[in-house]
Formats: C-alpha cells, sequence, structure tokens
C-alpha cells in the first residue's frame, strides 16, 4: 500500500452522522480500522492485534455494513480513505485515547506497593547494569513485579507501552514526567594490545561500530568524527555484542562506564563522550507507590555511573 488518502464517500457523511453510526458499531471493528489504517494492510493490522488475517477482514466488512457506506477504495496498489473513512478514523481515534486515559487512570489509582511495572530501557542497561541490582529492589519490596522492556524502538508511555522508560534526551511532551538520574560517560576502549595500536598509529587501530539502525545518536556521530577511516571490524546496535567482541580482542568499542570489564583498558582517561540519562513516565502514573519505589532505586543505582 501506497498511501491513504481522503475522497468523497459517494453517500458523503458528516462527523455528528459517523459518530452516531458509530454508536452501533463494535470496538473491535474500529480498533480493526485503526490498525488497518496504521499498519496499511490486513496482514499488517493482524499482527498489531494479535488476531488473522481474515478476521480483520471479516471486521472492516462489518463495519461497512453497519455504516452502509465504504470506508476506503481500492486503486491499484493504493487504497483510499473515503470523507466517511476519515470521520469513523477519526472517532476511532478518540475512543482510543478515551481507553488509554482511562487505563492510566485506573494504574494511577492502584495505591498498593505490588503489581508489574514495566521499564524500558537499551539491552545493555537492562541486562548488564540494572538486573544484577535488582535484589536490593525486591528485598524491599517483594511484591513488585519488573519487567524489562529492552531494545532500541522508543515504546510509547502514552499508549501504555511502558509505565517508566529510560532515555537519553528530555521528552518535549507536556504529558510526560522526567526526572533526571545523572550522566553516563562513555569511553573508547578495548585490549591491551587494541589501545597500544590506536596509540601507535590511530588510523589503523580497528573499531567497532553501530549499525545503520541508529544513525544519528551521538555515540554515531563521535565515531564517524574520530574513527571514520579506521578499520570496522563488527557493526552491531547492542552494546552487550560489542562489548563482548572488545574483550574478545576483536576492535576499540565506545562504551559506558558500566560495561568496562577487567580485561578493557580506555585510551585516555577522561571520557570521550557525556550524555545525560532521564526517567520518563506519564503524568497520571506520578503518584503510583511502585512507579515512585523503582524511581528511589533507579536513582541509586545511578550513583554508582
Amino acid at each position: 500500500m501506497k498511501k491513504l488518502t481522503a475522497r468523497p464517500a459517494s453517500r458523503p457523511a458528516s462527523r455528528h452522522q459517523a459518530a452516531r453510526a458509530a454508536l452501533h458499531a463494535d470496538w473491535e471493528s474500529l480498533r480493526s480500522f485503526a490498525a488497518f489504517v496504521d499498519a496499511g494492510s490486513f496482514s499488517g493490522a493482524a499482527r498489531v492485534l494479535g488476531v488473522t488475517h481474515a478476521t480483520i477482514g471479516r471486521r472492516l466488512q462489518q463495519l461497512e455494513q453497519t455504516l452502509a457506506a465504504p470506508l476506503f477504495i481500492r486503486r491499484a496498489d493504493d487504497i483510499e480513505l473515503t470523507r466517511l473513512g476519515e470521520s469513523v478514523l477519526a472517532a476511532a481515534r478518540a475512543m482510543q485515547d478515551q481507553t488509554r486515559q482511562l487505563a492510566r487512570t485506573l494504574a494511577g489509582e492502584d495505591l498498593r506497593m505490588e503489581g508489574k511495572l514495566r521499564l524500558a530501557c537499551t539491552d545493555a542497561m537492562g541486562t548488564l547494569f540494572l538486573a544484577p541490582r535488582l535484589p536490593s529492589l525486591l528485598q524491599q519490596w517483594p511484591a513488585l513485579d519488573i519487567e524489562l522492556a529492552m531494545g532500541h524502538q522508543t515504546l510509547s508511555l502514552a499508549r501504555r507501552e511502558a509505565d517508566l522508560a529510560l532515555r537519553f534526551a528530555r521528552p518535549q511532551d507536556g504529558e510526560l514526567i522526567a526526572r533526571r538520574l545523572g550522566v553516563v560517560r562513555f569511553y573508547l576502549c578495548g585490549t591491551a594490545e587494541q589501545v597500544a595500536a590506536w596509540r601507535r598509529q590511530r588510523g589503523s587501530a580497528p573499531v567497532i561500530g553501530y549499525d545503520d539502525s541508529v544513525p544519528d545518536i551521538p555515540e554515531t556521530r563521535w565515531l564517524a568524527a574520530h574513527a571514520d577511516g579506521n578499520p570496522v571490524r563488527l557493526r552491531s546496535a547492542s552494546l552487550v555484542a560489542q562489548c563482548m567482541a572488545a574483550r574478545a580482542g576483536v576492535g576499540l568499542a565506545l562504551l559506558p562506564s558500566y560495561l568496562l570489564a577487567p580485561e578493557l583498558q580506555t585510551v585516555e582517561s577522561t571520557p570521550q563522550l557525556v550524555r545525560e540519562l532521564w526517567a520518563v513516565f506519564h503524568r497520571d502514573l506520578k503518584a503510583l507507590p511502585r512507579l515512585r519505589a523503582v524511581l528511589e532505586w533507579l536513582q541509586a543505582c545511578c550513583g554508582e555511573l
């Protein structure tokens, strides 16, 4: 599918008419329609909602039958939304927002120091920094259930894809609250042999870089500015993979201080890069006791960085 654009329906409908008609449509059909527009295909919507391709098709057919008018028109490889489709999509979006708001409100009113809290962070931070420090949190609050959502993809806090996220930039969204946890210092490091090669002839020392999935982060830009001509022996967005490769002698890697293993030496005693670390959460969860407990634990952990 190339695009979704508005096209007048054969029977134009106002937003008020669409809203009244939507009252007779079931929520699953509206949700499927919104997912179809977002994903651009039946199969994409099916993956998002965890149902079959046929289920998405059946729900959209039922929705059009309920509204007695088409929501979209197929033209070759393109699909165009009708005016009614645009109106119904707006109604579905509004219902999604209200559902998420209700979920956040209910979560914020749960005043027990127990239950699940989903924390989004990078694989290196979660695996090699936070996970070894979890006992201190869980010994104090044994009824907590911590879920680590690890990866470079930014999860939506508004859609409750995570309750709390660690980010290297302060968000501008007014619905989000950010607490500064401290700074993370990055060092170019490797085995003694690789560090000696860098000091002897900087341009010939092998390095470990990032793949194309993270082209604009400060680490990538630093390597481009200071090691652009060096031979690259490995590319990976995973700092865990980079760390293990550097420890094995593959090349020099730009790693955060918490990954500096005994077999790694730094090319300089001062960091090559310093980034601020923020804990970010939706304002509706600010009174949640388990979130406050995890925030205090994170603050204590980051005092070790």
